[in-house]
């Protein structure tokens, strides 16, 4: 999707008055993984860490800026460690961005463990 295009969708869903513009979205939607339910994400930037919250006490999580695919909406993802270092091995120098995928939060294997396993799959998108 083009900028334009993504720009386009964006005043149309806010039903923006034409005369109006975005200059710069500050802040995207969460779009967040059910088990078992895939989304379909393009990616837009290399994945960067939030903000600190100092009364949380944890680290601040890995983000990446998307568009979703279903809807064209601008989104942003939080990234697992586990899904993190998929795209860094796979993916050499954030050559992710740009691409497509078909991301999937599996269930944990055992009910102690402590992380997700995903599904990762790079899609091509027809026009």
């Amino acid at each position: 999707m083009t900028a334009k295009a993504k720009e386009e969708t964006t005043q149309e869903a806010n039903a923006m008055p034409s005369f109006i513009k975005v200059k710069k979205v500050i802040t995207l939607p969460l779009l967040k993984f059910v088990t078992n339910k895939a989304i379909f994400v393009t990616i837009e930037e290399p994945m960067f860490k939030g903000r600190e919250m100092p009364e949380t006490k944890m680290d601040p999580a890995t983000l990446c800026n998307c568009v979703n695919l279903e809807t064209g909406e601008q989104v942003q993802i939080i990234v697992s460690a586990v899904l993190e270092s998929t795209f860094n091995e796979e993916y050499e120098d954030n050559s992710y961005v740009g691409k497509s995928f078909m991301i999937k939060k599996l269930p944990k294997a055992k009910s102690d463990a402590k992380y997700f396993p995903y599904s990762l799959a790079e899609v091509e998108v027809e026009a």
